[in-house]
């Protein structure tokens, strides 16, 4: 399916390197991001706070419409301004001092605006996936539309912590609000300890333009027009020279970790969900189904059917 990433909303703005930025800028955005982060913390311990957690109960596999979808869940914690998430059949309008906890596999897309008295947009997002922590404040780069304005991401024990715990509090039936608070509140703190601890040996800081470069390809693994030229000009550089640093920061071309994405992404739902062969491939960014199961074959030895059946969880169904 094709879709006109120029005017998507999960598309951030072309990022502006930290090293391009004044380091007083740069350390004043860091400490706001930690001073949000506490403050999140504590308003949502008093209970005072709201947390909105869209309905996705039943859903075992991805709607289609506009927008993007993750293989975890992330959190939104809105510093100023409003956030509106359409979602399949609804939509979801948060507020300053409001949290929203995006289940794994929602479709959802974002718009933006300035609060009533003019204050300017901007969100903490939280997203933790594998052993990757990444946080970031965003801004409105454009009317309506989110950027990411700073990033911080850490490779570091807390980042799959932060996984179960808000992948628990995504499935915890809503009688239990306590619950799904002491769970978003322990995140939330597991990313401060991650983010503060960059100099332990146990963490890893990645360099801001590639972590922000990640969050890129994950927004639009879903788009088969996916591309390093279409990457590169959201990011404002050369197609050549964001290979280049890519590389050099992650020993990988960046082709063959879009590619790489994209496999482990197929792999994920067909072990986890009941989704139909030709659907994953569109969640995938495939436009044949043909095309996604050559490619899926040359990567895992098998085909998608022969791979599910020996991997799939006990609540997927084989297609």
């Amino acid at each position: 399916m094709s879709k006109n990433l120029d005017h998507r909303p999960d598309c951030p703005a072309p990022f502006v390197d930290p090293a391009d930025r004044h380091p007083d800028e740069d350390a004043a955005l860091a400490r706001r991001l930690r001073e949000q982060l506490a403050a999140f913390a504590d308003g949502l311990g008093r209970g005072g706070w709201p947390l909105h957690r869209p309905a996705c109960a039943g859903v075992s596999g991805v709607a289609r419409g506009e927008g993007h979808f993750h293989l975890a869940p992330e959190l939104f914690l809105q510093v100023s301004g409003w956030t509106r998430f359409g979602l399949p059949g609804d939509a979801v309008t948060v507020g300053p001092g409001e949290a929203l906890l995006m289940p794994a596999r929602l479709l959802h897309h974002e718009q933006v605006g300035a609060g009533v008295r003019g204050e300017p947009f901007c969100n903490l997002v939280l997203y933790a996936d594998g052993s990757v922590l990444t946080c970031h404040l965003a801004h409105e780069h454009a009317p309506g539309l989110p950027g990411i304005h700073y990033l911080e991401s850490r490779q570091d024990t807390q980042a799959a912590r932060a996984l179960d715990w808000l992948s628990h509090a995504a499935e915890v039936p809503d009688a239990h609000d306590w619950q799904v608070r002491a769970l978003v509140i322990a995140a939330v703190a597991g990313a401060r300890r991650a983010i503060d601890a960059s100099g332990l040996p146990a963490t890893r800081a990645e360099p801001a333009a590639i972590a922000r470069l990640r969050v890129l390809i994950q927004n639009q693994l879903g788009d088969h027009a996916l591309s390093v030229r279409r990457l590169a000009e959201q990011s404002g550089v050369s197609a050549d020279y964001l290979s280049h640093r890519f590389r050099l920061a992650s020993g990988e071309h960046l082709v063959a970790y879009i590619n790489r994405q994209r496999m482990e992404r197929a792999a994920r739902l067909l072990a986890d969900t009941d989704m139909a062969i030709k659907e994953i491939a569109w969640a995938c960014g495939y436009a044949t189904p043909g095309y996604f199961i050559q490619s899926f074959r040359r990567h895992y030895g098998d085909t998608p059917g022969q791979w599910r059946a020996g991997h799939a969880q006990p609540a997927a169904v084989a297609a």
